[in-house]
């Protein structure tokens, strides 16, 4: 093959396939759409004139462009296509991909764990065990950040909690000093600044 024509292929291969580049398609579409909208496998098909399942690829680009560009997003509904999501579930969203992240850190440390150094050459076995170390280092640091987290939340929830009785005595104080200084004649009425 010469280069000629594996330029011409790559230029095919990036090339959208019609007017309109099939992320911007879709992403032109979820951006007209409110939260809650759900765009079904067969709205998807319809939106770029053949089968989405075959290959979601335009999804991802376009998901990109919507978060990038309009501070939206879409969820997975399963067997079903996918929904705008609604700018609440942000939060949680960002829970759900930092635990697959974290999930995917420890089984990349237990994959290089589990290969059997005696069939490598030693350098790949050096390359194996400095990924190892770098990777369990990291999952390590994880661990400790989110350990300090629940540490962290547990204290604010104490804190809140105290905070809460402690105002709610403070007010119960108020209002018995309040009482007092009526029974004794004394006006506790709050005076109103003067109007200029």
């Amino acid at each position: 093959m010469t280069t000629q024509t594996m330029r011409r292929t790559r230029e095919d291969i990036f090339r959208p396939k019609g007017e309109q580049a099939e992320w911007r398609l879709l992403y032109d579409e979820f951006r007209k759409q409110g939260a809650g909208d759900v765009f079904t496998y067969e709205r998807l098909t319809e939106i770029l004139g053949r089968d989405f399942l075959s290959n979601r690829t335009p999804l991802h680009r376009a998901v990109k462009e919507l978060e990038k560009t309009d501070h939206r997003t879409v969820v997975c509904e399963r067997g079903t296509g996918y929904r705008i999501a609604a700018a609440a579930e942000h939060e949680h969203l960002v829970h759900v991909h930092s635990q697959r992240g974290r999930r995917q850190l420890r089984m990349a440390v237990a994959k290089a764990r589990s290969a059997d150094r005696t069939q490598l050459t030693p350098d790949q076995a050096r390359r194996l065990d400095d990924l190892e170390v770098h990777l369990s280092e990291h999952a390590g640091m994880l661990a400790r950040l989110d350990a300090r987290d629940r540490q962290r939340e547990a204290e604010l929830k104490a804190l809140r909690r105290d905070t809460t009785s402690d105002i709610a005595a403070l007010d119960d104080k108020v209002t018995r000093l309040t009482a007092l200084l009526q029974r004794h004649g004394i006006d506790t009425a709050i005076p109103q600044p003067a109007a200029t």
